[in-house]
């Protein structure tokens, strides 16, 4: 019984670390690439990154995708065309961070389908892009102001211009959430 309590003890650290390590990431990318309105335009972060941008057709289990033909070549970007909004958004910043984080590898593509595994936190690439794009679409230091002027969750989540899930989230993980 030992090793499983010492085993999620590590899970849990290493997924702690995993988020800390893309917030970070997220907030360099914001200082470089960001002009500091609300929301986030995901989509001109990453043209101001040199990331092409697309909405596309896509099956409906598929979010998006990001595709590099080589190093030191551009990358593009795509988003379901058919998806919310919010949906796309939350896509493109999540593309951002498997950019950020391969952005040394040569040529890649992520696709994200909308499934079990996905949604599982199960895939360390796929938990650290979800953080980054929380950090990215959520800035710290707007979420705690907000919070300070006594916004609730879905008001929040329409001034960030994400979905009150993904709003709920990323206030549990500043250890903000009130229910």
């Amino acid at each position: 019984m030992v090793p499983r309590v010492l085993g999620q003890r590590l899970v849990r650290w290493e997924e702690m670390n995993e988020r800390l390590e893309a917030t970070e990431a997220a907030e360099r990318v914001l200082a470089e690439h960001w002009d500091g309105t609300v929301p986030v335009d995901p989509a001109r972060v990453a043209q101001s990154m040199g990331i092409r941008v697309v909405d596309a057709y896509m099956d409906a289990d598929v979010d998006g995708a990001i595709r590099r033909e080589g190093k030191g070549k551009p990358a593009t970007i795509y988003v379901n065309a058919g998806n919310a909004t919010n949906r796309k958004r939350f896509t493109c910043a999540h593309e951002i961070a498997h950019y950020f984080k391969h952005s040394e590898e040569g040529e890649y593509e992520f696709i994200d389908y909308r499934d079990a595994l996905a949604s599982s936190g199960q895939v360390s690439d796929e938990r650290y892009a979800n953080a980054f794009a929380a950090a990215l679409l959520m800035p710290e230091k707007h979420v705690r102001r907000l919070r300070t002027e006594g916004l609730g969750d879905w008001s929040m989540a329409n001034r960030l211009g994400v979905s009150e899930a993904a709003m709920v989230n990323r206030l549990k993980n500043l250890g903000l959430y009130r229910r």
